[in-house]
């Protein structure tokens, strides 16, 4: 439909709308940059007609503009624009939100999440599996005074997935939380996760590559979704890198094809995105409910849940520093490692190492540059 030029049929209905005295609502003009698909010169001039007539932050559809800037390259016009627009939502902030108090000092149990770092327009969290990312941020709600600052979740993770999570400072309506929205939404923020699958390797150490297969989630029931690949889902693009080879160690007459260790780094962020692409690899992850299938029980018996890790996430704050933060993989999947050999001499070389030194202590780190990626 995007080749066929939907766009001048949703641009011709807008026009009529005007001409009918019908009134043109928020998601109107969602609805319609959506269709101009990759014209961005259409998607900008409407977006500017919708600042001109509703004032209050949006952050989504900011970061879908800039998401269609990217894709054409007009990379400098994408961060004048999110300047720009920072700049007008932080005046039509009422009070902006300024933290009466260290996030430090936001008490978990032992084992539970942990504050890593605070910045003017978010904090990074570290993520146990044993709680959503809902209810890490009403936790750290209930324990900031009523007078304090409001919090909103930026992005999310399934619930059992250990490792970074980013919370932005400021109601859902507020220049910061609409900030970072728009850079999860325009594809701004750097993710790189950790995660072990299971069949034949994916290649050397050191090898990449990358999955791109559009993806359709399901809803089996409120509480619970799944993702296929499907011709008429939504685009989405992993890239990995091949970090380690592993055998399991007890008992390897068991299980046939070994194990991979991988960087991953979701360019796009559908449901279940690296669990599915891997799995539709026939690679899927480890103690995985969803796609493990019959290996399951057996994968249980070593790594009690879903191994896969964020472990970390860059993005710039509403001062135009860039941030990056580190955490190190979660106890019990070092645990599931231990429990497994390396396959390879190779391995000595390029990941034997993972638990004495990728997986120190957690820092963060600044660039000057916003495209570049944070290395260790």
């Amino acid at each position: 439909r995007r080749a066929g030029g939907a766009w001048v049929s949703v641009l011709a209905l807008l026009d009529d709308m005007a001409a009918r005295s019908l009134e043109t609502e928020i998601i109107t003009y969602n609805a319609a940059s959506s269709a101009c698909g990759p014209s961005w010169r259409h998607s900008l001039a409407l977006f500017e007609e919708r600042c001109s007539k509703f004032s209050e932050p949006e952050g989504i559809a900011l970061g879908s503009l800039i998401n269609t800037l990217r894709s054409a390259n007009c990379w400098a016009l994408a961060f004048d624009l999110l300047s720009r627009e920072l700049r007008r939502w932080q005046g039509l902030d009422k009070c902006y939100d300024v933290m009466p108090h260290s996030l430090f000092e936001v008490e978990f149990w032992e084992g539970g999440p942990t504050v890593l770092s605070q910045h003017s327009a978010f904090f990074f969290v570290n993520k146990s599996p044993d709680i959503s990312s809902d209810d890490v941020v009403d936790h750290i709600r209930d324990q900031v005074p009523s007078d304090g600052p409001q919090f909103t979740g930026a992005s999310r993770m399934d619930l059992p997935t250990s490792g970074v999570l980013v919370v932005a400072l400021g109601h859902h309506e507020s220049a910061s939380a609409n900030y970072v929205q728009a850079q999860f939404a325009g594809r701004l923020v750097a993710k790189t996760y950790h995660c072990l699958c299971s069949g034949r390797w994916l290649g050397a150490v050191g090898s990449t590559g990358v999955r791109s297969a559009p993806l359709r989630p399901v809803t089996i029931h409120d509480s619970y979704s799944r993702s296929y690949v499907s011709e008429v889902g939504l685009d989405a693009y992993t890239s990995f890198c091949v970090k380690a080879h592993y055998e399991l160690e007890v008992r390897p007459e068991m299980q046939t094809g070994g194990f991979t260790f991988l960087e991953v780094r979701p360019v796009t962020g559908r449901t279940h995105q690296i669990r599915v692409h891997l799995a539709s690899l026939g690679r899927p992850l480890v103690s995985d409910p969803a796609y493990a299938g019959s290996a399951l029980a057996e994968q249980r018996q070593w790594c009690s849940r879903l191994f896969l890790h964020s472990s970390r996430v860059a993005l710039r704050d509403v001062d135009g520093t860039f941030c990056c933060i580190e955490a190190p993989l979660a106890p019990d999947l070092l645990r599931a490692l231990q429990a497994l050999r390396n396959s390879r001499s190779d391995n000595v070389r390029h990941g034997n190492s993972l638990a004495n030194s990728v997986w120190r202590q957690s820092r963060f780190y600044y660039s000057g540059s916003f495209r570049g990626i944070c290395r260790s």
